[in-house]
């Protein structure tokens, strides 16, 4: 009860403006608003650190967005990247979502959160959204995209494809379907996000495509300037840069005009009989020049949002096997060779025994405990880069 009282107090307190903006929602979907920001921009705008909320605890998650908020505050975070609006409110309720933002701002937290997915050919794969909507999926999304503006949330996540996994084990992608080419889905994409323009255009918000090991970087361009950077951009997810053959400094430099949302993800590439692949490590600990990575970025987003999401995971680099080299035209080799040499310099590294081996890292256990070490210790990394770039 204390903290609704509080919540409601500070909504309550809040200036005259704030306040004139949550009790007419109108006026927050008004494009002339602007988009979200925290800082301004110019040399008042500064980069925060935040955490994607889908890999957090489920005993927190179940809790709800408050106690997510909580959590997060309580760890040094700057902000909370939830992936769907759902995720706030699962009836998307105004009165819930306002307070919401509200609790978030009297924390001193971004808020960030998103729609989904935007490929037609998988959004069958995610019935909870579809059922939302009475059925309608595109009903759906518009009414996550018209209550994220209800809270000033414009900037949105969005995502092109899917990774099928079953058991007896099998991992399928939409990338290599074999009842529909990849183009046509990447045609059926822009033709759906073609209808939500309008919508979108009105309320000022902006999809923004994770890098997801799906699309490459060139595909997700030209997806870009044809849809109208205004209502498209990317939510970079550094880590899966490398799944989807883009050799990852190359490719932010290629995206960085486009950013508006991140993933903060690293690891380390090593050679096995099938092919190049992937190994998740803590940030700071893999092939990313964050120092590098982060001043292109500012560049062209100085409020950026870098929220991170961290795990434990291997992937074979597909693009890398005869199978699937084919399905990847954009790759040159020059890019394979810059893949090499980044290889190179892991399998150094772990040679000289400055970081730890392959089967020594499996080993390691990733529970709770390390799960927080290494967010929080994420964190303080991406802010010390930060405050060197200032």
């Amino acid at each position: 009860m204390s903290r609704l009282i509080n919540r409601r107090n500070f909504l309550i307190k809040a200036s005259v403006s704030a306040a004139a903006a949550l009790k007419a929602p109108g006026a927050l979907m008004s494009p002339a608003a602007g988009r979200q920001t925290d800082y301004g921009s110019g040399k008042n705008a500064m980069m925060r650190v935040g955490s994607d909320t889908d890999k957090l605890p489920a005993d927190i998650k179940k809790q709800g967005a408050f106690a997510v908020l909580d959590y997060l505050k309580q760890r040094g975070f700057d902000g909370a990247f939830f992936r769907l609006m759902l995720d706030l409110s699962p009836t998307l309720d105004k009165g819930e979502l306002r307070e919401i933002r509200a609790h978030a701002d009297s924390l001193g937290l971004f808020l960030d959160a998103g729609i989904g997915w935007v490929n037609p050919y998988n959004t069958p794969e995610r019935p909870e959204i579809r059922r939302f909507g009475n059925g309608d999926y595109r009903s759906a999304v518009e009414k996550m995209i018209s209550a994220a503006r209800l809270i000033n949330c414009t900037e949105l996540w969005a995502v092109s494809a899917h990774s099928i996994h079953g058991d007896p084990f099998y991992v399928a992608y939409d990338r290599f379907r074999t009842d529909v080419t990849w183009n046509d889905q990447l045609e059926a994409m822009g033709k759906f996000i073609a209808i939500l323009a309008p919508m979108l255009r009105d309320l000022g918000c902006r999809l923004n495509l994770e890098t997801h090991g799906d699309e490459t970087s060139f595909e997700a361009i030209r997806l870009i300037e044809q849809c109208g950077p205004d209502i498209l951009g990317v939510t970079l997810d550094t880590g899966n840069l490398p799944l989807q053959a883009d050799v990852p400094l190359n490719a932010i430099k290629r995206l960085a005009p486009y950013v508006h949302l991140t993933h903060c993800k690293d690891g380390i590439l090593y050679r096995s009989q099938e092919g190049l692949n992937q190994q998740i490590r803590s940030l700071g600990e893999g092939v990313i020049d964050w120092k590098s990575a982060i001043e292109i970025l500012k560049a062209h987003q100085p409020d950026l949002h870098l929220s991170i999401e961290d795990y434990r995971a291997e992937n074979l680099l597909l693009w890398s096997t005869t199978k699937y080299r084919k399905h990847y035209p954009d790759l040159t080799e020059n890019e394979i060779s810059d893949f090499d040499k980044l290889t190179d310099v892991c399998e150094k590294h772990i040679k000289d025994g400055e970081i730890k081996g392959v089967e020594e890292f499996r080993k390691l256990s990733f529970g709770e405990t390390q799960r927080d070490a290494s967010y929080t210790g994420g964190a303080n990394f991406l802010k010390k880069i930060i405050e060197t770039l200032k």
